[in-house]
């Protein structure tokens, strides 16, 4: 049984680091808890001290940067691509813009992070919302769409 248990933990080390080196880049001490779904890989970044839940899904084509100690709670979506509404046929269209997503970030479970957005350094987003414009630091949002609850205080 100890064998096992070794074996498995040397297996899921070489995919961890296997997945963690088709990103375009990532910092130190990254947990990525599996099953989850990016897309366009090696346009996203990751830093340092960063988790990022189980079912979490990343559409990185416009580009994904993740900043420090960031925490992304499971059943999270972060989209840098979606569907154009100015034609007829709008499965026709892109609309690609990238995500930033500054140091010290909380976002909690099943939000939606959509094309173009910024957070900034500090900030939580509350579990299920959806986020369709920038937010200033140290704010928590939550709602559809995303809206100010109130300023973070941060003591120490």
């Amino acid at each position: 049984m100890i064998l096992f248990e070794k074996l498995q933990h040397r297996y899921n080390f070489y995919k961890r680091n296997r997945f963690l080196k088709k990103l375009k880049s990532h910092g130190k001490n990254v947990s990525i808890r599996q099953p989850v779904c990016f897309e366009a890989i090696d346009y996203i970044e990751v830093g340092d001290d960063v988790s990022i839940a189980a079912f979490v899904h990343i559409w990185g084509h416009g580009g994904v940067k993740i900043g420090n100690r960031v925490m992304i709670a499971s059943h999270t979506a972060i989209s840098t691509v979606t569907c154009g509404d100015s034609k007829k046929l709008m499965f026709t269209t892109a609309v690609i813009k990238p995500i930033i997503i500054e140091d010290d970030v909380w976002i909690g479970a099943h939000a939606v992070i959509l094309p173009g957005v910024t957070i900034k350094k500090g900030s939580i987003i509350a579990a299920g919302a959806v986020v369709t414009n920038d937010v200033l630091p140290n704010q928590i949002v939550g709602g559809i769409p995303a809206t100010f609850i109130k300023e973070r205080i941060i003591n120490g």
